[in-house]
């Protein structure tokens, strides 16, 4: 049987995607005002500078890209030549010579319980595997309208492999820009984005395909992309931990398992068994509804999506009631995808001042996706008749 292997177009996109994160990080903005190549749809060519010349990263910065790039394609500077990388041609050679072997790995990085980033690593022959297969489920296709980064597993399996495996371009996109679809699309986004191309869009051009994942997709918006004309609409189940687990066509409700995935019993749970035997977790408890397929009923860990992230409600609320004037919080999601707040402000606190307080020092502790955008005051936190928070959004 033919291996699978890395496409360079790939591992192209995948390196210009987790170099332009990891440059954001360092210099702590968000590149909109620095070289084009940063900010452009286009594809890097492999013979763009790394340099001055070209991408204008100075030395450090060049190093820590040689970092990133180590960490999520297991590479090692003994695959480096006697030079420095000059190029992103550079670049790509060093990846595919690091993944010329059969056990070769990809490191992406998820939130943890704490919110601190951690490694998950997965073997290459199954990420590819996984995009050879969905790819069987998507004929037709001619374009990948990409509105997530391929520095995620979901955009690496779905804007990176999957393009490749398909034999079709990438088309990068902004949500609140022009999406210009054509016939014969298949465009990946995630629930949010989904519901902002909805506010804007009446009319979805037919011979569409949609998929989603990095959070639920409630029914409203499912019912409601599919009354704009999509001709498809493709919920992912999976995490960061284990890829993709499970896929449903809306309007369904049961996800059907992928391939390489079982499902096993454990007392009244269940888990996942892959190919090779290897017992693996479910990121939510979930009721098996047939011999290949499941509904998710409830996360394990307490954790929500927002915007594609995990989010802990628990710590947010934790760090809230360590702002000065707040005596109790609470923090759930709200229907419109981010995290409302209710705040029981500290006796003699204004609850309109504290407001102000509470989002500089929410700007200051919370990134972006875990700061509450609907804050609520009361004198104690609401509660029903056997002491449950009660849903006040």
């Amino acid at each position: 049987m033919t291996r699978l292997r890395l496409h360079r177009d790939a591992a192209r996109r995948i390196a210009r995607s987790v170099v332009t994160a990891e440059t954001r990080r360092i210099r702590g903005t968000d590149l909109s005002e620095t070289h084009r190549h940063w900010t452009s749809g286009d594809d890097w060519p492999e013979t763009l500078a790394i340099g001055d010349a070209g991408l204008g990263l100075d030395s450090l910065e060049q190093l820590g890209a040689l970092g990133v790039l180590a960490e999520t394609f297991d590479l090692d500077d003994s695959l480096l030549g006697h030079d420095p990388p000059r190029t992103v041609g550079n670049w790509i050679d060093w990846i595919l010579r690091g993944h010329d072997a059969d056990d070769s790995r990809m490191t992406v990085r998820t939130s943890g319980s704490t919110g601190a980033p951690r490694p998950c690593v997965h073997a290459m022959a199954d990420l590819l595997g996984e995009a050879t297969y969905l790819a069987t489920l998507l004929p037709g296709r001619r374009r990948v309208v990409a509105l997530v980064p391929a520095h995620h597993l979901y955009g690496i399996i779905w804007t990176a492999l999957l393009p490749a495996a398909l034999g079709v371009p990438v088309v990068i996109r902004t949500a609140g820009a022009a999406l210009d679809l054509r016939a014969g699309d298949l465009v990946v986004a995630v629930p949010d984005q989904w519901r902002a191309i909805l506010r804007r869009t009446a009319r979805i051009p037919a011979d569409i395909v949609g998929v989603s994942s990095a959070g639920p997709l409630d029914d409203d918006t499912a019912a409601a992309l599919l009354a704009t004309g999509i001709g498809r609409v493709i919920d992912v189940y999976g995490a960061s931990e284990t890829g993709a687990i499970a896929y449903r066509d809306v309007p369904a409700t049961a996800y059907t398992l992928l391939p390489r995935w079982n499902l096993a019993a454990r007392s009244d749970d269940w888990y996942l068994v892959d190919a090779a035997g290897h017992a693996v977790d479910l990121p939510d408890h979930v009721e098996r509804t047939g011999a290949r397929t499941i509904r998710p009923v409830g996360r394990r860990d307490g954790a929500v999506q927002v915007a594609g992230h995990n989010v802990w409600p628990a710590r947010v609320a934790q760090l809230l009631r360590a702002a000065d004037g707040v005596a109790d919080a609470a923090v759930r999601l709200h229907a419109n995808g981010r995290l409302a707040a209710f705040i029981v402000p500290a006796p003699g606190r204004d609850p309109a001042a504290l407001s102000v307080d509470l989002d500089r020092f929410a700007a200051t502790r919370l990134a972006p996706h875990e700061r509450p955008k609907t804050l609520r005051f009361g004198a104690a936190l609401p509660r029903n008749a056997m002491g449950k928070l009660e849903d006040w959004t």
